[in-house]
């Protein structure tokens, strides 16, 4: 395997192109590089010499064990989108029936964890015993309450810049996230607190282009490393892990409990889902309503108080729960 990042086999050029021409239209195209990348691998052990030969885009494309649904498509995707690309530059290339992608058994649900979850998390998380200059019981304190309080990424929450706090104001500024989108998010004032504290303890000489959660090593935070740590908060929390193929609970699962605790208090508080709906997609940066919508349901499940209300005002509006849009949002 290549450890460069050029392109080397026959399509190179075209896949060079390619990839300039849709960043250039302002797409980041990070993952579907490396997708990319593994086709261009696969294409120096093919004969290529009629075009993209079946062939390879097959045995690319056959789902392996470990693939998620989600992995599945995406690789789909890019590879009918190659085809298309090179159609359109007169080479032969088999474009593959997008309907190849195989269903999983049962859609996905993310784990929606109860007010009384979330509290014993930040217990845990407050009770992290000081360790040299580590300072994980500073950093999770916050930083699960900030993904929990304001519905973020956890990608989005460990780019932050300094820049991007106003402490003041209590707004955070996420730019250039997911569907490329900007937005502003207001924190309630118990978090802006501890981000404050946070801020005071750990920003004592800093830049604006620091980073908010500056890792020990001087960069930003692992997602891997967060979630790993949150693995062993919840099992403190006596919640149990089935892993992901078994519903988790995963640290993106937090985000959807924001939303899904977000909805039953505006519905709970009388706020139809018209104006309630709208609101929360803008908050979380979503890239359609019904992106949304669809955590109707889950509040129902999650608040059976709720559910004869939810389904008699919205009931006509709730769709089935699909894999695409729980894992992508």
């Amino acid at each position: 395997m290549r450890t460069n990042k050029d392109f080397h086999g026959p399509f190179a050029e075209h896949l060079r192109n390619y990839l300039a021409e849709k960043r250039a239209l302002g797409f980041k195209y990070i993952e579907q590089e490396r997708f990319m990348r593994e086709i261009d691998n696969l294409s120096l052990d093919c004969d290529c010499s009629n075009g993209l030969p079946k062939e390879l885009v097959m045995a690319y494309i056959e789902k392996k064990p470990h693939w998620s649904q989600a992995t599945h498509r995406h690789k789909v995707l890019i590879t009918r989108r190659i085809a298309m690309y090179l159609r359109n530059n007169g080479i032969a290339a088999y474009l593959c029936d997008e309907k190849c992608v195989t269903k999983d058994s049962g859609s996905f649900k993310p784990y929606i964890f109860t007010r009384r979850q979330i509290e014993s998390i930040f217990r845990q998380a407050d009770n992290i015993s000081p360790r040299g200059s580590v300072n994980s019981n500073l950093f999770y304190p916050v930083i699960l309450r900030m993904l929990y309080g304001c519905g973020l990424r956890i990608s989005e929450a460990v780019s932050l810049k300094i820049k991007d706090v106003d402490l003041s104001e209590g707004v955070l500024y996420i730019y250039d996230s997911k569907h490329n989108k900007d937005r502003l998010i207001p924190m309630d004032e118990s978090l802006t607190a501890y981000c404050r504290k946070y801020a005071e303890m750990t920003h004592t000489v800093y830049m604006d282009d620091d980073y908010f959660f500056k890792s020990p090593r001087g960069g930003k935070y692992a997602i891997q490393t967060v979630y790993h740590y949150f693995r062993g908060l919840i099992w403190k929390c006596g919640i149990s892990h089935g892993g992901r193929i078994n519903g988790g609970p995963r640290l993106h699962d937090v985000r959807h409990t924001f939303c899904v605790h977000s909805l039953h208090q505006f519905l709970e508080n009388g706020v139809p889902h018209k104006a309630a709906l709208p609101v929360l997609s803008a908050y979380m940066g979503h890239s359609s309503l019904d992106s949304t919508g669809r955590y109707l349901r889950l509040t129902a499940e999650a608040f059976p108080d709720l559910t004869s209300q939810i389904e008699d005002a919205h009931g006509h509006i709730i769709p089935d729960l699909e894999v695409r849009l729980f894992e992508t949002d």
